[in-house]
């Protein structure tokens, strides 16, 4: 006897046929995707264009369709801080990455960067462009990236960009999945708190802090970071934490300069939503920002940059005995 199938069942074959022709579009981008082992190449997930917005100090906010944060793209005076944002932090650093990668690189491995949007973190590999591969991607939905893919994934100043729960749940988890057994994860965050802060300063971060607390994003970075990741049970116990000072303002030389420069520049890029937040108009908050850019010279004002270095299991040498935590 035969069986009429019912509208329930022909709109559940209908979604299965459609994840299994998900699924298939993915291959194909693995495939795409699969390089030589010897090859040494650099794939950048160029997803700010369309899918980010930026916050003070560098913090970029994702959002999506229908995003309750931020609704219009990033203006080529944003893309242009960005890049001399790059620059400052590596003064900073004095140096563009903290994993112990160096002889590795020059054998040959595959690198992943999540987030830059253009060639500057390339240039640090001295890797000829035709081993570079640029994917524009949205983490959240998944990379398309086969497991154990890369020997070294860096992502830098995205922290913010997520809720704590998509952090923990989506971001950490699918990075440790495309990263090789014995390979190094890294993340470079700023805080957005400030030390030595005037009553400007903290009138415009407590904002911001309370902005993002609504959204579910703001946590502790140097002790959430950290944690989150080493919850997971294929990263190695010991997650190494270096830490710098930035100081802020004219006052502190060139590197003072390009901070205060980076930061006000900032807080002018979340000036809608921020402006909103704070109940004030335009011109009272170019005011207040102005004011910041002079508070800290008298203040003397700095902040806090942070490392993360993590491995994934499958390598014998204890990541402690492999790197030597730097504070200055």
């Amino acid at each position: 006897m035969g069986h009429k199938l019912s509208k329930t069942t022909i709109s559940n074959n209908n979604k299965l046929k459609a994840k299994a022709t998900v699924k298939v579009e993915k291959r194909k981008k693995f495939r795409s995707l699969r390089t030589n082992s010897n090859e040494q190449v650099l794939i950048i997930d160029e997803s700010i264009n369309e899918t980010w917005r930026f916050t003070g100090s560098g913090k970029r906010i994702h959002y999506a369709k229908n995003s309750k944060l931020f609704n219009k793209g990033v203006s080529d005076n944003e893309i242009e801080r960005l890049q001399k944002q790059h620059w400052f932090f590596k003064r900073i650093w004095q140096s563009n990455y903290s994993a112990p990668i160096e002889e590795k690189l020059r054998a040959g491995v595959k690198v992943l960067d999540i987030g830059y949007d253009d060639h500057l973190f390339i240039s640090s590999f001295n890797m000829e462009l035709a081993n570079v591969k640029f994917l524009k991607a949205n983490i959240l939905d998944g990379l398309p990236f086969l497991d154990d893919s890369f020997d070294f994934v860096h992502m830098g100043l995205l922290v913010t960009a997520f809720t704590a729960t998509e952090l923990k749940e989506k971001v950490f988890p699918e990075i440790i999945r495309i990263t090789k057994q014995g390979g190094w994860i890294e993340f470079m965050e700023s805080d957005i708190q400030y030390l030595n802060e005037g009553p400007t300063t903290a009138r415009l971060t407590n904002a911001l802090t309370s902005f993002m607390k609504s959204k579910g994003i703001l946590e502790p970075l140097n002790t959430y970071i950290p944690q989150s990741i080493e919850d997971n049970e294929k990263i190695q116990k010991g997650i190494q934490t270096e830490e710098k000072t930035c100081f802020v303002g004219k006052w502190a030389g060139d590197l003072g300069r390009m901070a205060v420069e980076d930061i006000a520049n900032g807080w002018t890029a979340i000036k809608a939503p921020l402006s909103k937040a704070m109940k004030m108009k335009s011109q009272e908050y170019d005011e207040l920002v102005a004011t910041f850019s002079k508070e800290v010279e008298q203040n003397r004002t700095y902040f806090k940059t942070w490392r993360f270095v993590a491995q994934k299991i499958g390598s014998t040498t204890p990541i402690s005995d492999i790197i030597t935590t730097t504070t200055t």
